[in-house]
């Protein structure tokens, strides 16, 4: 119920009634009435429910104290309503149209409120490590639980939290501050966001006890994270002699408070009202985004740096500059004339970042499988000789951990796979077999690596190499010169998008 009730489209307003009805049902009815007008100007934005507080005074209080004068014990007593009393404030909110909720302060009041059917138990920041109480709540059938936090430690919010789960209750965290009325300084909503990681599958809230003249607050902490907003009310009537503390608002404040908390609501907005806009933006970012032109008269070839320049204004179907990704293979359909824009409808663009994406997934697996470990912040660089489409059979991947005066790499053999023949002027390199077998023809002469060989090809020395069983090896090697490869294949040598990089574990 609670992760309905705050589903991204709507928040939870929970008004806190407390004593504020002042052992006067009429009065307590009033305030229900008069804040629900308010209400139903936001029901499309909001959820809300109205909250009292129930305690057994016969034993919530000590007898001895029955006629102090402690400010809680004579407000408590001073206070209290009749069943039937109660009964018409419940009726009232729920024929508004709105939930009704109910802190007990003792086990006599938890029974209570599971017999009057209230649809949400709170459990008060004082209590949040009363565990006769906790268990109490915790043994009943009543699911729907909000708790406030205020002036406990992580350690029993952990604790309050791990026993809640292991009975199965649909739970929600309040942030509190307990201090009444707190001050600007005290508010702290950026613990807000921590409770949302620690707690990540429940909802967060807050609960507030700011002055009434504070209404930026509630938008603060639905930045901040929060889902559930929790706010005293309360009417002031003179002729009685009922005022209104510091910490609760009256009408107009709580209209104010409400406003401000549903401008902050439409200035955060959602993920999926920032997706709707993508296009518009696009729109308004295409006449300062670069289109590709081309600098030389260009046939049949693959686009690349060489062969375009970028420039504005482009037009609505010009190939623009951010298209030409690493991951995007363009190639060109019909001859483009020198400064030309280049379209859409004279290229075909592949974009292969899926395909190096899942080769990426599947070499990460098998060297975790395999006990090899790698540095994470390493950069895999699939090689695939004749286009992404043919990887399959000719490719090989590598991942470089040390370049300087020595090398070593991992290199990654799919099975079936074959590297073409090709040679180096400037480096020598050592293979050594981790995992699988591997074949290598170095000068026309064949050698069959299998886990633990070792073979050393020398400058020069045109080799290539496949595997039927797929291959995990080492190439030490003294320093890698990027373009100290030399194919035999000119349509390899010639392909200078032949190699993608992505990183092996951060993309």
């Amino acid at each position: 119920m609670l992760n309905n009730l705050v589903n991204g489209e709507k928040e939870l307003i929970v008004l806190e009634i407390a004593n504020n009805h002042q052992g006067d049902v009429q009065h307590g009815l009033n305030i229900i009435k008069s804040f629900s007008e308010i209400n139903k100007n936001f029901i499309e934005n909001f959820n809300f429910a109205f909250k009292f507080q129930y305690r057994n005074l016969n034993t919530f209080i000590h007898k001895s104290f029955k006629d102090s004068e402690i400010k809680y014990v004579r407000r408590f007593l001073d206070t209290q309503l009749e069943k039937s009393e109660w009964n018409l404030l419940i009726e009232s909110v729920k024929s508004e149209g709105f939930l009704t909720m109910c802190t007990p302060f003792d086990e006599d009041s938890v029974d209570e409120v599971i017999r009057d059917q209230y649809d949400i138990l709170k459990i008060a920041s004082a209590s949040i490590d009363d565990w006769p109480l906790i268990e109490k709540i915790g043994d009943s059938n009543k699911k729907e639980i909000i708790a406030s936090i205020g002036g406990a430690s992580i350690e029993k919010v952990k604790r309050f939290y791990s026993y809640m789960s292991n009975r199965n209750k649909d739970l929600a965290l309040n942030y509190c501050v307990s201090l009444y009325p707190t001050s600007k300084k005290d508010l702290n909503l950026s613990y807000i966001n921590e409770l949302s990681k620690t707690f990540p599958s429940i909802p967060i809230g807050f609960s507030t006890h700011e002055s009434g003249e504070l209404d930026n607050s509630a938008g603060l902490a639905l930045a901040a994270g929060a889902v559930i907003f929790e706010k005293h009310i309360a009417l002031e009537n003179k002729e009685k002699g009922y005022g209104i503390n510091d910490y609760s608002v009256n009408l107009e404040q709580y209209n104010k408070w409400i406003e401000s908390l549903m401008e902050a609501k439409t200035i955060i907005g959602t993920v999926s009202k920032r997706n709707e806009n993508l296009d518009k933006e696009l729109d308004a970012l295409r006449d300062l985004k670069r289109g590709v032109f081309a600098k030389t008269d260009i046939t049949e070839d693959i686009l690349d740096y060489e062969n375009v320049y970028f420039s504005i204004p482009s037009n609505k179907n010009q190939v623009l500059s951010n298209d030409l990704s690493k991951f995007n293979d363009i190639h060109i359909k019909k001859e483009i004339n020198k400064d030309k824009a280049i379209l859409y409808n004279h290229v075909k663009v592949t974009n292969t970042r899926p395909e190096i994406e899942k080769i990426r997934d599947t070499i990460r697996d098998d060297l975790i499988s395999n006990n090899i470990s790698i540095p994470q912040s390493i950069d895999l660089e699939v090689s695939h000789h004749y286009g992404i489409e043919n990887f399959a059979e000719y490719g090989t991947c590598m991942l470089t951990l040390v370049n300087k005066d020595y090398c070593k790499k991992i290199l990654y053999q799919f099975p079936n796979q074959k590297h073409p023949e090709h040679y180096h002027k400037i480096k020598e390199e050592t293979f050594i077999i981790l995992v699988g077998s591997l074949n290598v023809t170095v000068e026309e002469k064949n050698y069959e690596l299998n886990k633990g060989d070792i073979l050393t090809i020398e400058r020069g020395e045109k080799h290539s190499f496949e595997s039927n069983t797929g291959a995990i090896f080492e190439e030490i090697s003294t320093e890698h010169i990027s373009d100290d490869s030399y194919y035999t294949d000119e349509k390899i040598q010639n392909n200078l998008n032949r190699k993608s990089k992505i990183m092996l574990f951060n993309n």
